[in-house]
């Protein structure tokens, strides 16, 4: 997507959540998350891998559906403002990891195809999970939406440095082009009239179209 330039401007920073890169960046950046969450539980060997695997699913899951919704609201993001626009990506994360969470600590109260999951692997406590989950989720939200901004505010700052060098080399051309013209039209004039008073008629069309 296309990005704005302040607060002011539509929210177009954000990638095409609908491209298959993006949706695997998706991926990697949740599963590095996991990955950070597991070893900040202090565990150690099948813990350590039972722990991630647990994150890993969970978050998978909340990040693939909210590419998803993302991918289906793009037009909608994209008609918004910068600010409006990050708050609403915030809030779909938000009410997506709120309804995830639900669901997880709701398969765990009442178990899963008839077995009784009391082992630490879901949620006791409804609030206390919801809280971290919605915590951990803004915050690595927020800073992927930072850096999506910046690089796309570099990405932006570098295109036009590039225009403006063509700009500048075309003003460098142009009284080139004019002073060899007038010098081909001198020299005309005096050995074929007729093809200078046309070259004065074409170089006049071409100033005209220009300022058009």
């Amino acid at each position: 997507m296309r990005a704005a330039g302040g607060p002011g401007k539509p929210a177009l920073y954000l990638p095409d959540f609908c491209a298959p890169r993006t949706v695997l960046g998706v991926v990697l950046l949740v599963e590095l998350t996991a990955l950070v969450l597991a070893l900040a539980g202090n565990r150690t060997g099948l813990g350590f891998w039972t722990d991630l695997a647990r994150i890993s699913l969970f978050l998978v899951w909340v990040g693939l559906i909210v590419a998803a919704v993302l991918c289906r609201v793009r037009a909608q993001v994209a008609d918004t403002t910068l600010l409006r626009g990050s708050l609403f990506v915030l809030g779909i994360v938000a009410l997506v990891l709120a309804v995830v969470s639900e669901v997880t600590f709701q398969v765990g109260q009442r178990g899963f195809a008839g077995f009784d999951l009391d082992d630490g692997t879901f949620p006791e406590e409804r609030l206390p999970f919801l809280a971290r989950n919605l915590a951990i989720g803004l915050i690595v939200t927020a800073v992927a939406l930072r850096y999506f901004y910046v690089t796309h505010e570099w990405r932006r700052n570098v295109e036009m440095q590039a225009q403006a060098r063509v700009h500048a080399l075309q003003a460098r051309i142009r009284p080139h082009f004019l002073f060899n013209s007038m010098n081909t039209i001198a020299a005309l004039t005096r050995s074929n009239p007729a093809r200078a008073a046309d070259a004065v008629q074409d170089l006049a069309d071409l100033f005209r179209a220009n300022l058009s």
